[in-house]
């Protein structure tokens, strides 16, 4: 048989090429679709008047966020959460996020505004905003997003719902006694630009399609873990059980490794798909895209090893693989060649 397929590859090199490309790309809408069941949906709901709900602090860090920071706001003083705690905190920003922050405190008793100290040696930036957040926050259950995150209303009930109840919809992973006390989301991606529409489902899709997402929840694995910081919440005895973001102040990629240490301390830790709980826009111009994934790619190297070529590989033949099928169509003089090249570029664009 391999010796076969070996004079059929020497025979018919762009045939087989075609071949190879098709195959690839249809075992990668079988892994997606293997994928697509892993993560269940948590959709917005509200508040059960006759349950008692437990307090919740949501915190903010925020830098510089001043074309972000209204749309934030606006998302969390939306929520009709009984018993909730607004903090942000102001990490020494030089435009007038503080100012647009207090603006909103002074109309709204649930949000405060929190001004950062200096960096202390030793410590990354976002893990030093959220320790003096949470630091001084009351809550029984910590939220923290992005300031670049909108939440839809609804969104503090359902997660706080989903956690505490040991929320599952996945089969083969029933729910733990007690729930889930650290809970994530897949937020929903803002994406207004025709850049951002053509490059961030590609770059999101890579980092999809290269994560076990089913071994992400299993408690069987506690080396794979992976939560989204644009949207983590955590029960406060987990969180100083774990240590806190003192226990990882130096981490850059904070969100996976807040999940790898709550897992290997025998956490459950449950990540869902929560696209109509809260949106984000996470870069504004291409420059802004560039920077932070590829200092993604650098942590996700260190972090991850054995996913980043699986990731690359994906992007390749998803983004480029049908152009490459459609200019070699266009340079070959055979009739018949061009019509399979087309039919597979086709093919390709459409599983992509």
């Amino acid at each position: 048989m391999f010796k076969a397929i070996a004079q059929w590859v020497r025979r018919s090199p762009g045939e087989a090429f075609v071949t190879g490309l098709v195959a690839s790309e249809a075992s990668r809408l079988v892994w997606g679709i293997y994928q697509a069941g892993a993560l269940a949906t948590v959709r917005p709901k509200r508040p059960d008047p006759n349950r008692t709900y437990p307090s919740v602090s949501l915190i903010v860090p925020a830098r510089n966020e001043a074309a972000n920071i209204d749309s934030c706001l606006a998302g969390a003083i939306a929520q009709d959460y009984p018993d909730l705690e607004i903090i942000f905190v102001d990490d020494r920003s030089t435009d007038d996020t503080a100012a647009r922050i207090e603006a909103v405190a002074t109309t709204d008793s649930r949000v405060r505004l929190l001004h950062g100290v200096p960096l202390p040696e030793g410590w990354a930036g976002k893990p030093w905003a959220l320790h003096q957040g949470i630091t001084a926050s009351r809550g029984e259950w910590i939220l923290h997003i992005d300031a670049d995150t909108r939440l839809n209303s609804g969104a503090i009930t359902a997660v706080v719902d989903a956690a505490r109840d040991g929320w599952s919809a996945v089969d083969d992973d029933p729910a733990p006694e007690g729930g889930y006390p650290v809970f994530s989301i897949m937020t929903g991606q803002s994406l207004p630009t025709w850049w951002e529409k053509v490059l961030q489902p590609a770059v999101l899709g890579a980092i999809m399609e290269a994560l076990p997402l089913r071994l992400v929840n299993s408690p069987r694995v506690p080396w794979i873990a992976l939560a989204n910081g644009q949207f983590i919440l955590v029960r406060r005895d987990a969180y100083d059980r774990i240590g806190g973001y003192a226990a990882i102040r130096r981490e850059i990629a904070e969100d996976v490794m807040f999940a790898r240490r709550a897992k290997r301390m025998g956490l459950r830790v449950r990540l869902a798909a929560g696209q109509s709980l809260a949106t984000t826009r996470m870069y504004r111009t291409p420059a802004d895209l560039w920077e932070g994934w590829t200092k993604n790619l650098h942590v996700g190297s260190r972090l991850m090893p054995g996913l980043i070529l699986p990731g690359l590989a994906y992007l390749a033949t998803a983004v480029l693989a049908p152009w490459v099928l459609v200019m070699m169509a266009s340079r070959t003089a055979n009739r018949l060649t061009p019509t399979k090249m087309r039919a597979a570029a086709g093919a390709l664009l459409a599983i992509a």
